[in-house]
């Protein structure tokens, strides 16, 4: 009898061992379980916060060709095409004129200047398209001449070291975007920082290059809409063009610093 009770007893304690060895299974299962669900939802959320990215940025590139585009078809309206028209009512008035007076030398001399300052307007629209210092002599020798260009407007005073070989730089695409880059930082610190200096700075690093800028001027918080305008998207779109990352320091009152590392 004892014998009996002694062995219901095991079987109960084994029982109700096994049944708690399931349900810390089964706990298991549906932590893992949740765990999982819990990781699969983080990757589809920075997938899918990745992809809003990727869709902004090229949201961002086309309102920023369109932007270029309407400036271009400005300046060859604006400039070339009233200088054309011009030219073409002073050369009707022209074939008008008795060549042998001093009005048919005057309109000749109309037309000549005409002529100049047009063709002085197409390579300054050619220029920025595409500065032909930088197809020409590389990213160095037109980062030089845009300094240059600076310096003489009294401005502010820039600074330029670059440390890389125009074979370290990269190629004709890494050296055009890093030059727009430059371009567009030296703008918003000309249009905005009131900054007395500036810093422009080429060099290698442990994992490869790095672009360096930097202004003393009022800086600004990149929570705003200033940091996070269509000026900062085209930067960063321009850094992931060449494969680069980049990061922004500032805040008001601080200046402002980027780095391009790449």
């Amino acid at each position: 009898m004892e014998s009996a009770q002694f062995s219901s007893e095991i079987l109960l304690f084994v029982g109700t061992g096994i049944l708690i060895m399931v349900a810390l299974a089964m706990l298991v299962v549906i932590y893992t379980g949740r765990a999982q669900r819990r990781i699969l939802l983080q990757r589809m959320e920075t997938q899918a916060a990745e992809l809003r990215h990727q869709e902004e940025l090229v949201q961002h590139n086309l309102a920023t060709q369109e932007e270029e585009r309407k400036r271009i078809a400005s300046n060859l309206h604006d400039d070339i095409g009233s200088k054309l028209g011009v030219l073409h009512l002073t050369f009707h008035r022209l074939r008008r004129t008795e060549t042998n007076t001093d009005q048919y030398a005057a309109m000749c001399e109309e037309i000549d200047g005409l002529i100049a300052t047009t063709l002085d307007t197409t390579r300054r629209i050619s220029h920025e398209l595409l500065p032909p210092t930088l197809e020409d002599f590389g990213l160095q020798a037109a980062l030089e001449e845009l300094c240059e260009g600076i310096r003489k407007t009294g401005a502010v005073e820039i600074n330029l070291d670059n440390q890389l070989e125009r074979n370290e730089i990269g190629d004709a695409t890494t050296e055009l975007n890093l030059f727009r880059i430059v371009q567009e930082l030296c703008s918003n610190t000309l249009k905005y920082a009131r900054a007395t200096r500036i810093n422009i700075l080429l060099l290698k690093t442990p994992t490869g290059r790095q672009l360096y800028y930097s202004d003393d001027g009022q800086g600004f918080d990149p929570d705003t809409s200033a940091g996070k305008g269509l000026g900062m998207k085209n930067l960063e779109s321009r850094a992931k063009l060449i494969n680069g990352n980049l990061t922004i320091q500032t805040a008001p009152g601080q200046g402002f610093e980027a780095k391009i590392d790449y």
